[in-house]
């Protein structure tokens, strides 16, 4: 798993500042689409995953319907190890 922290940090010293902040934007873009239609389709058990459209990231997260709440799980690399995908 990548913590968004990381992510910004690794893209900041390795390409830019600009590459870091547009990978934030991506973010919080994937978070405001979460909030409005949470309803991606379920991949591991219960756990439902977006992918980001420009960065090679993936969001999990699971939904709690009855109290409408999002819990973002993790954020990781998309050539990382399946085996460590939440299960």
């Amino acid at each position: 798993m990548i913590n968004i922290e990381e992510a910004l940090e690794y893209y900041n010293k390795k390409a830019s500042k600009k590459v870091a902040q547009r990978f934030l934007f991506e973010y919080k873009k994937i978070v405001k689409i979460l909030k409005s239609n949470p309803f991606f389709q379920i991949k591991f058990d219960e756990y439902r995953f977006v992918p980001f459209y420009k960065f090679p990231y993936i969001v999990f997260f699971i939904v709690n319907e009855p109290k409408k709440e999002v819990y973002l799980n993790a954020v990781f690399h998309s050539s990382q190890n399946t085996g460590k995908y939440p299960s």
